[in-house]
């Protein structure tokens, strides 16, 4: 029985998350090492102190190694931050007329074509996602390879990040000695973990709350619509709770996680908690009430500018399956019921399934991402070779090294 290896790091605003998974040529998937550290050096998941980031990811390195018996080289990582820019473009090129038929160089032609845009010089392409084909006017076509016809357009989905934001991250793992082999924006990891594929048909919208930021991926018709990342998220939750309760933030922390409901309508009326003072004041006593009073105004706003981001888009009028909520700040208590009343949707706590090994380690939301990037790595193994799209990648993270050296 052959095996292969595939690591994901998650670098957050709050934590670093590090997953070692192997996958059989039997199809079996095992989670066989995780690490986690706090983050240092990293704002809404764009690294600020490259020291006390690169001891961040050492340390959730270092315990994955430990606990799976492999040394690490290689990682698939995740990249988010305020800078990431998303946008649709369309392709258009023309069918040879010796042949009339649609092949698969074709349909690399025309979403080429439509990543031939003109973008600020400090900005890289870091996916590019074909969502619908027309083929001489006919439109709708998931899958044009094998069509005849004179015209083939795309619709493609173009993910953009800042070119530097991108280095920094690379350096950082070099530091460490790591190689990052893959990027891919967190929620499309994300989605790979929770999403199935009913809901990306019929339409849904994933939103993962992070530690500074919330992203966010808006699926319908198999394919991703629209993607993006609002600047709030479980830190933010946290501050509210610090000023209002008059604490520090570690503290106000703990309530949160402890005693924090995001809807006020579920918190305990008799319910009270011990707020610890701060230098010689004495600790206090606090109804459950007033964290939530506090709480759910913040949670409020972050769905609120979730759903103004994707409020033009056609397709989040039809979504069939609802919202689905990941990450970190999903796991407050309450969270789906102040979702379903900023969307007016059905919403679920999207959980992670069939996972083999020490799965029960990474059994909640904060490992979503994670364990998407390992079933992303899945899934190209089990393609033998990669795709354009990692082809892609590769040529990026080699232009970025190229422009770094030049500094």
């Amino acid at each position: 029985m052959s095996s292969d290896f595939v690591v994901g790091l998650d670098v957050g605003t709050t934590k670093v998350a590090v997953l070692i998974g192997e996958f059989t040529s039997e199809g079996e998937t095992r989670i066989i090492g995780a690490g986690s550290a706090r983050a240092e050096g990293i704002t809404k998941g764009v690294v600020v102190n490259m020291d006390e980031a690169a001891d961040s990811v050492r340390a959730a390195v270092t315990q994955a190694e430990r606990m799976a018996g492999v040394e690490i080289r290689g990682v698939c990582a995740a990249v988010s931050g305020p800078h990431i820019r998303s946008f649709n473009s369309r392709g258009v090129i023309a069918i040879p007329t010796a042949r009339r038929e649609v092949t698969e160089g074709d349909v690399d032609k025309v979403t080429e074509a439509a990543r031939s845009i003109t973008l600020p010089f400090d900005r890289e392409i870091v996916h590019s996602m074909p969502q619908d084909f027309v083929v001489d006017n006919q439109a709708g076509i998931r899958d044009p390879v094998g069509m005849s016809g004179m015209r083939l357009e795309a619709d493609v989905h173009i993910v953009t990040a800042l070119g530097m934001s991108l280095e920094n991250l690379l350096k950082v793992s070099k530091k460490i000695g790591l190689e990052i082999v893959d990027m891919v924006f967190d929620p499309f990891a994300a989605a790979r973990a929770v999403l199935t594929k009913d809901e990306m048909n019929l339409g849904c919208l994933l939103v993962d709350v992070g530690g500074g930021i919330t992203n966010y991926a808006l699926y319908h018709g198999g394919t991703v619509r629209a993607s993006g990342v609002v600047g709030a998220g479980g830190v933010n939750v946290t501050n509210d709770l610090a000023v209002g309760l008059r604490t520090n933030g570690a503290v106000a922390e703990d309530l949160k996680i402890a005693h924090g409901v995001a809807l006020a309508s579920l918190a305990n009326d008799e319910e009270t908690v011990m707020v610890p003072g701060i230098g010689e004041r004495e600790a206090r006593e606090v109804r459950t009430q007033i964290l939530a009073a506090i709480i759910e105004p913040r949670t409020e706003e972050i769905f609120t500018m979730v759903k103004k981001a994707v409020a033009n888009d056609p397709f989040y009028r039809i979504l069939g399956a609802g919202i689905v909520l990941s990450g970190g700040g999903s796991r407050l208590r309450g969270m789906d019921g102040v979702a379903e009343e900023v969307f007016d949707l059905h919403v679920r706590i999207g959980k992670p399934s069939n996972l083999m090994g020490l799965s029960e380690l990474v059994d909640s939301a904060e490992w979503t991402t994670g364990i998407g990037l390992l079933l992303l790595g899945r899934d190209r193994i089990a393609a033998r070779g990669g795709d354009g799209a990692f082809d892609r990648v590769k040529g990026m993270i080699h232009r970025l090294r190229r422009i770094a050296s030049l500094y």
